[in-house]
């Protein structure tokens, strides 16, 4: 399920061209169902409320994914020269788990106190 649709994402303020945003807002979306455990998209079905703040993270989370790709960057690079050749690498600095986590977060804030534990992990 498409958490967001792009007019709705455009009324966000939203940038991204209508082609990319399909592919971004589909991992997206997929971010939201893991998170979620597959609760998100069954409860979002029948809480309007709940939808809405599920459409906002994830186009929140689509610009994110924007901004990782514009940004090109070598995943868990620290530093690239410009000559091409020389690459330095920091562990922990993956991009990609960056963005992950900043996503959540977008996704833990856009749902405010969770009245219906789509973030629930199991544990007190």
């Amino acid at each position: 399920m498409l958490y967001c649709t792009y007019d709705e994402y455009q009324a966000a303020g939203g940038t991204v061209p209508e082609a990319a945003f399909g592919v971004l807002c589909s991992r997206a979306s997929r971010l939201i169902d893991s998170a979620t455990f597959g609760r998100a998209e069954a409860h979002a079905a029948g809480c309007e409320d709940c939808r809405q703040m599920l459409a906002d993270a994830c186009a929140q989370i689509v610009d994110l994914f924007a901004a990782q790709a514009a940004v090109g960057a070598v995943p868990g690079a620290a530093s690239v020269s410009n000559d091409g050749w020389s690459v330095s690498f920091s562990a922990n600095s993956s991009l990609s788990a960056a963005v992950r986590t900043e996503a959540w977060h977008v996704l833990e804030t856009a749902l405010g106190a969770d009245p219906h534990g789509l973030l629930y992990r199991g544990c007190f």
